[in-house]
């Protein structure tokens, strides 16, 4: 028969307990049939206990030299069983602490959500980047009108639909109380919502040269797009990153539950 005892190092006593167990326990497993006590030291105890723990131990052996007992600090196969068995409780604990979402349906819909606001802004950008392709005449890209609306009019919707899959996720986060996911969704709202912003003023994006914007054949500095290119990687960078780490992260912990 198997007894368990939890050494209380404040009141320097052991007490029984058969039920539970936590890592910074130092516990004592009383083998009666083979007369051996085994002690076990949490993960998150420490050699101090220990030390204590297994002093007291043998003061209290001294005391009864009748009674054989051996002691063990290594801990058997069935010692280790019956050990998992009272950990079960904090492990379990510890997992349900560790997953932040509880519903399969939000967790699935995060992870869509997530990978749509982190590819389609990164598409938008690659339609911008697009720009740099544009016949150049001295120092001016030269491009028709239906060309640039078509070429703006993508990456406008593209971020659209980027805020509002973030929009969503804010609402997810809220729901599973998920602040990491609320905060970064927020960043993104507001980069989308100032690109948006940016993106409307259209044909004013830039200063035009020559006879444009009235003539069907825009003249833009290289230098402005350069420019403009550059503000709008910046925005799009705060939000990815985070996004980015935050997918990997959650592909890790939640993988067995999405694919």
């Amino acid at each position: 028969m198997l007894k368990a005892y939890i050494f209380d190092e404040a009141n320097k006593k052991w007490i029984e307990e058969d039920k539970s167990l936590l890592y910074h326990d130092l516990c004592a497993i009383l083998d009666e049939e083979r007369n051996i006590i085994y002690l076990w030291n949490g993960p998150k105890s420490s050699k101090e206990r220990l030390k204590k723990g297994y002093g007291l131990l043998e003061n209290l052996m001294s005391k009864y030299p009748t009674i054989n007992f051996q002691l063990s600090k290594e801990v058997p196969s069935y010692i280790q069983d019956r050990i998992d068995i009272m950990l079960n409780a904090i492990k379990y604990k510890d997992k349900k602490d560790h997953y932040n979402f509880t519903r399969f349906t939000t967790l699935r819909l995060y992870l869509i959500l997530l990978l749509v606001s982190i590819i389609l802004p990164f598409l938008s950008f690659l339609n911008l980047v697009s720009s740099l392709s544009w016949t150049k005449i001295d120092g001016n890209f030269e491009i028709g009108a239906e060309v640039y609306n078509n070429w703006l009019l993508i990456s406008f919707i593209l971020i659209i639909i980027s805020l509002i899959s973030f929009s969503i996720m804010i609402i997810i986060g809220a729901i599973e109380i998920e602040y990491q996911v609320i905060v970064f969704s927020l960043l993104g709202v507001l980069v989308c919502s100032g690109l948006i912003i940016y993106f409307q003023q259209g044909i004013f994006l830039f200063l035009f040269q020559g006879g444009s914007p009235s003539t069907p054949i825009y003249y833009i500095r290289q230098n402005d797009m350069v420019k403009a290119l550059i503000v709008i990687v910046l925005g799009i960078i705060v939000f990815e990153i985070p996004n980015m780490i935050k997918l990997i992260t959650f592909i890790k912990t939640y993988r067995k539950f999405v694919f």
